[in-house]
């Protein structure tokens, strides 16, 4: 008895075998190991690792030999002298923020064992332009490539079902995404700031994309929305100057605000009689823009719609139309004439305004809608012509705003 308490004492006064978990350093890499599992993960150390770099399958230590089957997550975080990284196909899992802000690693291969691709991985390598990805691969996280700003091309893997958010937010060089058939969803920001993307073909089982997912995208030229999705999410192409040719497909029920603000050479676009849902700003910004639809399905104009499309000069409000909100065309200033069918019971403040260009406006209904008194600009009121059914309705009540209308004449009068 006595020597086995002798012998506990020696090993816990002077070291002894490796814990059942316990931090070691072999030829430079730090390693986490479990003595009863013989698995070891890779971590980070107290000196950043630099130049390039093999991990090994298994590790020995003490006479007992390890398997190296993960990388801890942060475990590379900002080794910005990091050249490359081999990695062992006994390694199954690697963390989120692995190789975070490596800056100086150029290309990567996920070995066949590894089938996950953890969140913010690779976010903040700078200087990766290749990265292979096997198809074994079923899920992504979010952040994984963003701010890899020498990503030209990539292909995600067959079995990959939902590109998640922020996944290659950034990526300034990215010009070539191969998306699979299997994939039916694109996360919120996607490829938000991806400045060189001209195209991207979408699979038809895309039923969802996230807001700004394509935001600032300033090469994208054109986009078909697939027969899967129901809605165009918010600022889904804010900011998207070169976008020119969009194609919104009858599924589409509703767009959402800011959706193509921005885009300053969008010219023309159709919105399906199905949309019955449009948010504010949509077509905000957009300078080219000639030819536009207000769908039938819609009950009121959302506010700031056409605001400051400088090249509309016809729009046709239908007559399911019963809000003009406010802002809605304001800046709008090739507009000429605009025809305000007898539905419209209110039309709100800026409607108009900044329309230096329009020259009448002729109203369907003989029930005056509700004006604020900067609905229209007070250049307008003063030189511009109103043409309505009946002239007394408009100008009974000379504290009404429409009173203040100086020309104001019958429609049949109208020449």
């Amino acid at each position: 008895m006595l020597s086995i308490a002798l012998v506990m004492v020696c090993q816990t006064a002077f070291g002894g075998p490796i814990k059942k978990s316990d931090k070691i350093n072999v030829d430079g890499i730090n390693y986490a190991v479990n003595a009863k599992s013989n698995k070891a993960r890779v971590i980070a150390g107290k000196n950043l690792y630099t130049g390039d770099l093999v991990i090994p399958e298994k590790i020995t230590e003490d006479s007992i030999t390890y398997y190296v089957e993960t990388i801890d997550a942060g475990a590379f975080y900002d080794c910005s002298t990091l050249t490359s990284v081999t990695i062992p196909t006994t390694v199954t899992k690697i963390g989120s923020n692995a190789f975070q802000n490596c800056s100086g690693i150029e290309s990567i291969t996920i070995p066949n064992s590894v089938t996950e691709i953890a969140s913010e991985l690779f976010e903040g390598c700078t200087s990766l332009k290749e990265v292979n990805l096997h198809n074994g691969i079923k899920s992504i996280g979010s952040g994984a490539f963003k701010k890899c700003t020498a990503l030209e091309d990539i292909t995600i893997p067959n079995g990959v079902k939902a590109l998640p958010s922020d996944f290659f937010h950034g990526c300034s060089s990215l010009r070539n995404v191969n998306l699979p058939n299997a994939m039916e969803k694109i996360g919120s920001s996607a490829f938000e700031d991806c400045t060189s993307l001209e195209e991207i073909s979408l699979p038809n089982g895309i039923k969802s994309i996230g807001s700004d997912a394509f935001k600032k995208c300033v090469s994208l030229k054109s986009f078909t929305s697939t027969t899967s999705m129901n809605s165009i999410s918010s600022s889904l192409f804010e900011g998207c100057s070169s976008l020119k040719d969009m194609n919104i497909t009858t599924n589409i029920k509703s767009i959402n605000h800011d959706a193509f603000k921005d885009c300053a050479s969008l010219d023309s676009i159709y919105i399906p009689n199905g949309v019955n849902d449009i948010g504010s700003s949509v077509f905000e910004n957009c300078s080219s823009l000639r030819i536009v639809n207000i769908p039938s399905g819609l009950k009121s104009v959302p506010s700031s719609m056409f605001r400051n499309c400088s090249n509309l000069e016809h729009i046709t409000i239908p007559n399911s139309i019963k809000a003009i909100s406010g802002n809605s065309f304001r800046g709008c200033t090739s507009l000429r004439h605009v025809e305000i069918p007898n539905s419209v019971k209110e039309i709100g403040s800026d409607a108009f305004n900044g329309c230096v260009s329009l020259a009448s406006v002729t109203m369907k209904s003989g029930i005056p809608p509700k004006i604020k008194k900067d609905s229209f600009s007070k250049a307008f009121i003063k030189d511009g012509m109103l043409y309505v059914p009946n002239e007394l309705p408009y100008t009974a009540n000379p504290k009404s705003v429409w009173a203040q209308f100086r020309n104001i004449r019958k429609s049949k009068d109208r020449r």
